[in-house]
């Protein structure tokens, strides 16, 4: 085989665009602590101002109603304009809702910081389009797993971040997330080269254009791993909208009550959980494992680790319920983020990742409020039994929708 021949040129691309990960990772990575450092503190931040559990549920709705709008829209436009130009507008748009935020007196404020964040949002599954993009597809899910990797990084030092900044006042965690947002920006200026979405990589098939809705409705296997995925994206929303309070008003720690503090060392453990995943598990149990079966055992690990919070109020059990939770939320969201990129055409990353966060969203507005509702009535354990019954579901739907293949 020459030197010039098309197989030889892909595989340079290849190796190509795995140095071209490298910065994305940095900018993902950055981005992610930033949110990392959000996500113990939004709980406690918003009853401080007033939030009731319910309210806490609408906030986090509203961000996802806004998510719902944009997702679609953003993923498209960064098929059509390039990934980069769109990364950097929802960035802007992440650092303009942390610094409202921090500056918020009410909640009024509150929730507009989260709309403005939310209309703007699209930093990961444009990142996810992106690594596809600039992968082959045999490499294509260890590339959507670094840039998992990357957000597990950011998970792992947000929350951390988080829990020492809290000690001087509730809105310096918030003030060192826009400070790393605007580091995110700079950084995917300084670091991505431009992309040119009218290139074509040799050892990518792409779709033209004027397919746009005949694709849509003829992504059949597609389709069956969205649907999966908002099983997915309903009980973990249920579960981190709600878990600071259920936390706070089951357990305690050196005789008081959890708060931002323990909850940030929590996300910190998730994050750790994470990186452990992607960088030693991950490539280890796919040599073993079909897809099929990793998502399925997936659900079961999220299944007895819900079933386990509403059982036991001691913390020793705690950890071995949420490590089962944690393991089961990565294994699931990687597996089947790669299998869904996998299924569409290189040309419609953006769009399906797009479509992806959209699910996502609409997961996240009703999720929320009812798991909300539940805690605001103090139904602990109804909260972590309706979860571990819609992942035994999750469980039973991937046997019957995911395909036995395990190379698309």
């Amino acid at each position: 085989m020459g030197p010039g021949s098309p197989a030889r040129a892909a595989e340079t691309m290849a190796g190509h665009g795995a140095l071209t990960l490298v910065p994305t990772f940095v900018v993902v990575a950055v981005d992610a602590t930033g949110m990392g450092i959000i996500l113990p503190l939004l709980p406690f931040y918003s009853q401080r101002l007033g939030a009731t559990p319910f309210l806490l549920g609408a906030l986090i709705s509203a961000y996802a109603v806004c998510q719902l709008i944009a997702g679609p829209v953003v993923g498209i436009l960064s098929d059509r304009y390039g990934r980069r130009k769109v990364l950097l507008v929802s960035q802007i748009g992440t650092l303009a809702g942390f610094v409202l935020l921090a500056l918020a007196g009410n909640l009024a404020l509150v929730f507009l910081a989260r709309i403005i964040d939310g209309l703007t949002s699209g930093n990961i599954s444009v990142a996810h389009a992106y690594a596809a993009e600039h992968s082959a597809p045999a490499t294509r899910k260890q590339a959507l797993g670094m840039t998992s990797g990357a957000i597990g990084t950011g998970l792992l030092l947000g929350p951390a971040l988080s829990s020492l900044l809290v000690h001087y006042g509730q809105t310096a965690p918030v003030w060192a997330a826009a400070a790393l947002s605007l580091i995110s920006v700079v950084a995917t200026i300084a670091l991505l080269p431009p992309d040119h979405p009218a290139s074509e990589p040799l050892y990518q098939h792409r779709v033209p254009e004027p397919t746009l809705t005949r694709s849509l409705f003829g992504m059949h296997y597609a389709w069956r791993l969205l649907g999966l995925l908002i099983v997915f994206f309903f009980v973990n929303s249920m579960f981190l909208s709600q878990i600071g309070l259920f936390l706070s008003a089951r357990f305690s720690w050196d005789g008081r009550a959890f708060g931002a503090r323990e909850l940030g060392w929590i996300f910190a453990y998730a994050g750790f959980i994470n990186m452990v995943v992607q960088g030693l598990l991950m490539t280890r149990v796919n040599l073993i494992a079909s897809d099929r079966s990793i998502v399925m055992a997936a659900f079961a690990c999220m299944t007895l680790g819900f079933a386990g919070l509403g059982a036991e109020n001691n913390v020793g059990l705690l950890v071995v319920n949420l490590t089962l939770i944690i393991v089961g939320t990565m294994f699931a969201r990687s597996t089947l983020t790669a299998e869904l990129s996998r299924s569409t055409a290189i040309n419609r990353q953006g769009m399906i990742m797009g479509l992806n966060q959209s699910l996502m969203s609409g997961a996240n507005i009703s999720a929320p409020l009812l798991s909300g509702a539940l805690i605001g009535h103090r139904l602990f354990v109804p909260w972590a039994l309706v979860m571990a019954a819609i992942a035994a579901v999750g469980a039973a739907l991937a046997g019957q929708l995911l395909d036995t293949q395990r190379a698309r």
